[in-house]
């Protein structure tokens, strides 16, 4: 039998090529704390101008059918007549209501994810997950989804490892918890401040001939 120390070179060698593999292979999520986390998802779920005088928060659940009428009919309205020309922020929350939308929390964790990855990528996972909200709504299966709709959007290794490292719960919960303070009662739920100051608060979906004048008179 060969001495074991004869072996240990080509041991040690193969141990430090997986150590290299997992370190340049895995994706580096976990190499942020979560304030790091938290503070470039809200930087991406905010779109426009951030010096402008009116800024709409608003609170949705991806699995609500009311706020996918809200992203499908009212928000490429606001975003061509009142971000592009700079004259709104928009910052969006989490407000899963997981009572009744058993996939609604885990959808925003996949949305946060995104927008860990970027502000464009945030923007296209919102639309697909509004679009096809039928479809994974009733397979339930986010993974599957997000694998054969998703992959030109996001990055789908990074976007599966933040999934499953948690670091996105604690911000859901928080968007809730700022939510539930504000007295959001369902969702979508905007509002919509002069300043610093509420202008008004919008509960539920309404056309946007209406929002566009609520609009029109908090930039008055």
């Amino acid at each position: 039998m060969k001495p074991l120390t004869k072996n240990i070179p080509i041991a040690f060698i193969s141990i430090v090529l997986l150590i290299i593999a997992v370190f340049y292979v895995t994706p580096k999520v976990y190499a942020f704390s979560y304030g790091s986390f938290a503070a470039k998802v809200n930087n991406n779920r905010q779109i426009g101008n951030p010096n402008a005088n009116v800024t709409v928060v608003i609170y949705t659940d991806f699995q609500c059918s009311w706020c996918r009428k809200f992203e499908e009919n009212d928000l490429p309205y606001i975003m061509s007549n009142y971000v592009k020309t700079k004259k709104v922020l928009l910052q969006f929350r989490d407000f899963p209501l997981t009572l009744i939308h058993k996939y609604a929390f885990k959808s925003a964790e996949y949305a946060d994810c995104a927008a860990f990855q970027g502000k464009s990528e945030y923007m296209q996972t919102r639309g697909l997950l509004y679009k096809d909200q039928s479809e994974w709504s009733e397979i339930g299966d986010l993974y599957y989804f997000f694998k054969t709709k998703a992959g030109k959007i996001v990055n789908l290794k990074k976007e599966e490892a933040c999934v499953k490292s948690g670091i996105a719960k604690k911000l859901i919960h928080g968007d809730m918890t700022s939510g539930i303070n504000a007295e959001v009662e369902g969702t979508p739920t905007l509002f919509i401040y002069k300043g610093l100051t509420l202008y008004k608060k919008v509960t539920g979906y309404i056309p946007f001939t209406s929002l566009n004048k609520i609009l029109s008179g908090a930039l008055s």
